[in-house]
C-alpha cells in the first residue's frame, strides 16, 4: 500500500513505513507530487517537464524524466510495465491502482459521497481530519503548485460552506465553526463562511464572540479589498444586536416586578413606616425614609 500526503508537507508511506525526505527531494519529489495530484490520469512527458522546469525544460528532459521515474519506482517498491502502479502510458506516466491512496482524493471522495442531514456533516468532518496543512506545502514557490492550491482552496470553500450552513440548521454549531474556520483559513474573503461562523457563535450563546467575529470580517475586507461587508453580513450583525434588545425588553417587566417586591419588603421592615398599597407610591415612600435617615 502506497499512501501519499499532499495536504501539508509531502509525505509518502509504503506499507506503513515512511520514506525519508532525503530520498524524495527536489525534482524527484515534484514528479511524484504532480503524478499524485493527477492520480488516475496520464500526465504527458512534455506537461510534466513544463511543470518541473517551470516552462524551460532542458533539451534532454525526456531522458531525465525517465531516470526520475525509474528511481521513483525503486523508492516505492514498484516494477515497470503497464500493470505497474506507476506505468508509462500515452507518451507520459500515470499513478493509479487499488494500492495507491492520495489524501487529496480521499478528501474529495468524502465530500462527494451522497449523503444528507447529519451524515453529510459527519462526512465533511472526516474530510477535514485529512487536511494537515495547505496543499503542496513542500512547494511554496513553484507556479504549478500555487495554481493547484488556488483551485483546491476554491473547491474547499464551495464544498464546506454549504455543509457549515447545514450544521447550523441542525444545531451542530461546533461542527459549523470547525468547517467555517477551515474555509476562512484558505479563502479569507469568503463572506458566506464568515456568516456561518458568526451564526454558529450566536446560536450557541456566544453573542460577544459573534459580534467580535463580525468585526474581524470587517477588518479583513477593508484591509484586503477596501470594501465593507455585504448587506447580508450587515443584516446578520443587526439581527444579533436586535436579539439582545428583544431579550432585554422581554425580561424588563419581570425585573421591575422583582425590584418593586424587594422595595416593598424593605419598607415593611422599617418601624413606623406606612407602606403604600400601590406600587407607584413605593418610590416616594422610599425617598422619604432615606431623607429621614440621612
Amino acid at each position: 500500500m502506497i499512501e501519499i500526503r499532499l495536504l501539508g508537507s509531502t509525505k509518502v508511506e509504503v506499507d506503513g513505513v515512511e520514506i525519508p525526505e532525503a530520498s524524495l527531494g527536489g525534482r524527484l519529489r515534484q514528479v511524484l507530487e504532480i503524478l499524485a495530484l493527477n492520480a488516475g490520469k496520464p500526465v504527458p512527458k512534455e506537461v510534466l517537464a513544463d511543470y518541473v522546469w517551470e516552462g524551460s525544460p532542458p533539451p534532454t528532459y525526456v531522458g531525465t524524466l525517465e531516470s526520475y521515474v525509474c528511481v521513483l519506482r525503486k523508492r516505492l517498491g514498484l516494477v515497470g510495465g503497464r500493470r505497474s502502479a506507476l506505468s508509462t502510458r500515452d507518451r507520459g506516466y500515470v499513478l493509479e491502482g487499488h494500492d495507491v491512496r492520495v489524501d487529496v482524493d480521499v478528501f474529495r471522495g468524502l465530500l462527494t459521497t451522497a449523503a444528507t442531514g447529519p451524515e453529510r456533516v459527519g462526512l465533511a468532518l472526516r474530510a477535514v481530519d485529512v487536511v494537515h496543512g495547505p496543499l503542496l506545502a513542500s512547494e511554496p514557490y513553484a507556479g504549478w503548485a500555487a495554481a493547484a492550491r488556488e483551485v483546491f482552496d476554491r473547491q474547499v470553500a464551495e464544498s464546506l460552506t454549504p455543509v457549515a450552513d447545514l450544521a447550523n440548521q441542525l444545531g451542530e454549531h461546533t461542527a459549523a465553526r470547525h468547517l467555517a474556520r477551515l474555509v476562512i483559513e484558505r479563502e479569507p474573503y469568503c463572506e458566506a463562511a464568515w456568516q456561518q461562523l458568526i451564526r454558529a457563535h450566536w446560536l450557541s450563546g456566544e453573542r460577544g464572540e459573534a459580534l467580535r467575529t463580525y468585526s474581524v470580517l470587517r477588518e479583513v475586507l477593508l484591509d484586503g479589498l477596501g470594501e465593507q461587508p455585504s448587506p447580508a453580513s450587515q443584516e446578520l450583525y443587526l439581527s444579533i444586536l436586535r436579539s439582545q434588545d428583544d431579550a432585554r425588553r422581554a425580561t424588563q417587566p419581570q425585573e421591575i416586578d422583582l425590584l418593586l417586591r424587594l422595595l416593598r419588603q424593605a419598607l415593611e421592615c422599617v418601624p413606623g413606616v406606612r407602606v403604600p398599597s400601590q406600587d407607584a407610591a413605593l418610590a416616594t415612600a422610599a425617598v422619604r425614609v432615606l431623607a429621614q435617615t440621612a
